[in-house]
C-alpha cells in the first residue's frame, strides 16, 4: 500500500517538475517600456513600527520615480510605540514629497491599508510593509505591466534582508524558490498573492472591488486580495527586476507563528473561494492551479508522514534487537555496508523516479538562481539547511493549522 502512495506522490511531483519546466522555457511576453509616470500612491500599514518605518520610508524617498508623481500615506494603525512620532518627523525631514499620516485606533492591517486607499489620489496604490525597504527602481520596473488594461496587480520579487543567522540563510534560499514558482505562475497566468513587501495595484479595480477585506478572521490579507481579483478576472503579474527586502523571523517561535498564520490563512481563503475549483469560467487558475494548491499540500503531509513512519519504525526495531541480540547494537553502529550492499537494497521502482524528481528539482534550483542574479555557493548553508529542515517543519505547521481551522480555535495575528 504505501509503495503504491510513494509511486503516485513521485508520479505527481515529475509531472509537476515537467509542467514548469515547459513554462519556464515557453517565449515570454516582451516587457513594455514606461511610456509615462502616472501618479502612485504609497500606503504604508504601521503597527509598533518605530525602530523600522524610517527605513521604509527613506527607501521610497531614495526612488528614482519622479517625487511629484509620489504620494506616501503613513497609516499608524493604533501603535503603543513612538511610530506617529517617528512618522511626523520624517514629514518634517521630508519636506519636498507628499507624506500624509492618518492616526487611527488599532483596526488590523486591512483597515489601515483601506484607509489609505480612502485618501489616495494615484491612479496607482502600492502597498509597501513598514518593515520592508525597497531598491532604487522597484516602482518603475512594475509600472510598465499596466499598459495591459486586464491587470489588476503587479509584485515585486521578495529578498531576505541581511541574513546572518542560520535560519535567516535558509528563509533566504526559500524566498529565492518561492519567488521563481511566482514568476512561472504569472506567465502561465495563475498567479494569486500580493505580498505587502511592494505589491503595486490598479486604484480604480481597487476601488471597484471593494478594497481589502474587511473580515478580522482574514489572517492573509495579500492572498485574499488576490483571490477576488482573479475571480474578478483580472491579472496578477510579477516583476522579477522590481526587488524588495524584508525581515525574516530570527527564531523557530516567530517563525512557527508567521507560518501558522499564512497556512491559516490559505485554508480560510481556499475555502472561501471554493467556487473557484474546477470553474471554467476562472480559466487555467480554475482547473489548474486551485487543485494544484489543495493536492501540494496533501502531497507534502503525506510523504513526510510516511518518511517519519518509517524512521520511527527502523528505530523501535533498532532499539528492541539492540536489547535483545547479543552485540547487535555495536556491529550496526560500526558496520558500514559497501556500495554494493546499498544498492542492492534499493528497490529501483522507487529509486529511478526519485533521482529523476532531485535532477529535476536541481535544474529547477539553479534556473531559479540564474534567473534572480544568486550565487547558490554563496548559501550552501541554507540550501541544505531548507532540505533538512523546512519539509519537515512546514509538515508539522500544516497539521496544527489544519487541526485548529477544524476546532475554530481563535485566529491570531
Amino acid at each position: 500500500m504505501l509503495q503504491h502512495i510513494l509511486w503516485a506522490i513521485l508520479f505527481f511531483t515529475l509531472w509537476l517538475a515537467i509542467i514548469w519546466i515547459s513554462v519556464l522555457h515557453a517565449e515570454e511576453p516582451k516587457k513594455t517600456k514606461l511610456k509615462r509616470h502616472p501618479k502612485v500612491t504609497i500606503g504604508i500599514p504601521a503597527y509598533n513600527e518605530e525602530k523600522t518605518i524610517e527605513k521604509t520610508v527613506d527607501s521610497i524617498i531614495n526612488s528614482d520615480y519622479p517625487k511629484e508623481k509620489i504620494e506616501i500615506i503613513i497609516v499608524n494603525d493604533g501603535s503603543k510605540d513612538n511610530t506617529a512620532k517617528v512618522s511626523q518627523e520624517l514629514i518634517k525631514k521630508h519636506k519636498g514629497y507628499n507624506i500624509i499620516l492618518i492616526n487611527k485606533a488599532n483596526g488590523g492591517k486591512s483597515s489601515a491599508v483601506n484607509a489609505a486607499i480612502e485618501k489616495a489620489t494615484g491612479e496607482f496604490f502600492a502597498v509597501v510593509d513598514a518593515d520592508s525597504r525597497i531598491e532604487k527602481d522597484a516602482i518603475h520596473k512594475v509600472v510598465p505591466h499596466f499598459e495591459n488594461q486586464n491587470v489588476g496587480a503587479v509584485i515585486s520579487r521578495v529578498r531576505v534582508d541581511s541574513p546572518n543567522k542560520i535560519l535567516e540563510r535558509i528563509q533566504f534560499f526559500e524566498y529565492i524558490m518561492s519567488n521563481f514558482i511566482r514568476k512561472l505562475m504569472a506567465l502561465l497566468g495563475t498567479l494569486a498573492i500580493t505580498p505587502g513587501v511592494l505589491s503595486v495595484y490598479r486604484t480604480k479595480i481597487l476601488r471597484k472591488v471593494g478594497g481589502f477585506t474587511k473580515d478580522r478572521n482574514n489572517l492573509t490579507e495579500d492572498l485574499e486580495i488576490a483571490m477576488r481579483l482573479k475571480y474578478n478576472g483580472y491579472r496578477v503579474e510579477m516583476e522579477t527586476n522590481s526587488t524588495t527586502h524584508t525581515l525574516a523571523p530570527q527564531n523557530l517561535k516567530t517563525l512557527w507563528k508567521q507560518r501558522i498564520r499564512w497556512a491559516r490563512g490559505y485554508i480560510y481563503n481556499m475555502w472561501n473561494y471554493r467556487s473557484m475549483m474546477f470553474s471554467r469560467k476562472h480559466g487555467i487558475f480554475g482547473t489548474f492551479q486551485m487543485p494544484i494548491n489543495v493536492i501540494v499540500v496533501i502531497t507534502l503531509i503525506t510523504n513526510i508522514s510516511i518518511i517519519a513512519y518509517n524512521f520511527v519504525d527502523k528505530m523501535i526495531e533498532f532499539t528492541i534487537r539492540s536489547a535483545t541480540i547479543k552485540g547487535y547494537f555495536w556491529t550496526r553502529i560500526l558496520e558500514f555496508p559497501t556500495l554494493q550492499q546499498i544498492l542492492l537494497g534499493q528497490n529501483l521502482r522507487i529509486m529511478i523516479p526519485i533521482i529523476l524528481a532531485t535532477v529535476l528539482g536541481f535544474y529547477l534550483i539553479l534556473h531559479a538562481h540564474k534567473r534572480f542574479n544568486e550565487k547558490i555557493t554563496r548559501n550552501i548553508i541554507g540550501a541544505v539547511g531548507y532540505f533538512l529542515f523546512i519539509p519537515y517543519f512546514t509538515t508539522a505547521n500544516w497539521i496544527s493549522s489544519i487541526f485548529q481551522e477544524i476546532f475554530k480555535t481563535k485566529r491570531k495575528w
